[in-house]
């Protein structure tokens, strides 16, 4: 039985880090497993294996010099550990965690994972370009964790395409299967009740995600949708803006907020539509999830993900322009990516009211893709994927 090692940041803050605990729970099945954790104080994911804190946590605002000795600890740590245990295979997730895997390189396999879309997150500097060419020559494999992803490396980051590869993550069905027959929080289930439709989304409160889009959106919808409410699950820097931009548009009633919940699923299950409004991704897992919930899904068609989970088959690098796109398992929009994120709805915007109101209102095309969510989900089933990572260890 092989030694396989999995390294990440921390086990509380992402889903680059959920994802990972997620690998090493399947992993741990057919190997052991060992999780390595720069920071494992406030775990909170579930994982598989021997979890081992290197505890050399990141410095928040700390001098150059400083952040190298800090990296030059976790190096030194980590390939200790390595040899300590024999480990065959590391697999690393994110930038900091796949530099410190290449530089405590043993006699194990390495394997880097990214998890977004590198032009859109990382920008087109120097420093970029020399980050993801040093992690790409010093990995025996470079995995993303969709084909867009795998391209953009390619094309605009010139990695070598042998050591490139593309991973979809994982959903644990059955875990959801089971939590979503739970019953929600009281106060959740009363907005339900005085809500006959509800759209629902989930993710980080940030920017990017632009949330915001949906409060604005819903305002629209109830002018002649009394029955309409939105749940937005998740926490982070824009609570306060959401919630002043519900206050001006008169609409705070109407729009549930309770942070991060223990349970998404039995949310989902309940509400009418799924929205996801991003800007980019790497490969949204909120949309599996939802689909997973028999949730009909809506997303805006970004670089990159939502094509490839609701369109698959199609060109990756097709982007919407003028029209929504009725794909197999749900509807895409062209990105709002530049439009104004306040005042009237823009063009992108109006496309993303419509659809929504389509699956919301028409019971016929709710229906359609209600009832065909779960081959979507299935697609990305831990045993389907499992299957890929043991290919990739073992090969």
């Amino acid at each position: 039985m092989k030694n396989i090692a999995i390294l990440v940041q921390n086990l509380h803050n992402g889903g680059a880090e959920r994802m990972a605990a997620n690998l090493s729970i399947e992993l741990a099945k057919y190997y052991r497993v060992y999780l390595f954790v720069f920071d494992a104080s406030n775990a909170i994911y579930p994982y598989g294996g021997k979890l081992i804190d290197l505890k050399v946590p990141p410095l928040e605002e700390a001098s150059v010099a400083t952040r190298a000795s800090n990296v030059i600890k976790r190096v030194r740590r980590l390939s200790y550990l390595k040899h300590k245990y024999h480990i065959d295979c590391t697999i690393s997730h994110m930038d900091g965690a796949n530099a410190v895997n290449i530089l405590s390189r043993r006699d194990d396999k390495i394997v880097c994972v990214y998890h977004s879309m590198p032009s859109m997150c990382e920008g087109d500097g120097f420093k970029t370009h020399a980050l993801q060419r040093f992690i790409g020559a010093g990995a025996d494999k470079y995995i993303c964790v969709s084909k867009m992803a795998e391209a953009d490396m390619a094309e605009n980051y010139g990695l070598d395409k042998r050591k490139l590869g593309c991973i979809y993550n994982f959903a644990d069905l059955e875990r959801i299967a089971g939590l979503k027959k739970e019953t929600m929080p009281a106060e959740a289930v009363e907005f339900y009740k005085r809500h006959e439709k509800i759209l629902i989304t989930a993710g980080r409160l940030t920017h990017m995600k632009a949330q915001d889009r949906l409060i604005r959106l819903t305002a629209a919808i109830r002018k002649d949708n009394k029955n309409a409410g939105l749940v937005i699950l998740g926490e982070g820097d824009e609570r306060p803006l959401l919630e002043e931009l519900a206050r001006e548009l008169k609409i705070e009633e109407h729009v549930c907020m309770p942070g991060e919940v223990e349970n998404p699923f039995s949310y989902m299950k309940e509400a009418s539509v799924f929205a996801l409004t991003s800007d980019f991704e790497g490969l949204p897992m909120v949309l599996i999830e939802a689909a997973a919930c028999a949730l009909p899904v809506v997303s805006t068609d970004i670089p990159s993900g939502p094509r490839e989970v609701l369109a698959p088959g199609s060109d990756i690098h097709k982007l919407l322009k003028n029209e929504a796109e009725y794909a197999q398992y749900g509807v895409l929009v062209p990105s709002c990516a530049g439009e104004e994120r306040r005042g009237a709805l823009g063009a992108g915007e109006l496309l993303l009211k419509d659809a929504v109101m389509s699956l919301m209102y028409d019971e016929a095309v709710r229906k359609r893709y209600a009832d065909i969510s779960s081959d979507c989900a299935e697609r990305f089933s831990a045993d389907k994927i499992s299957r890929q990572w043991k290919e990739l260890i073992e090969a």
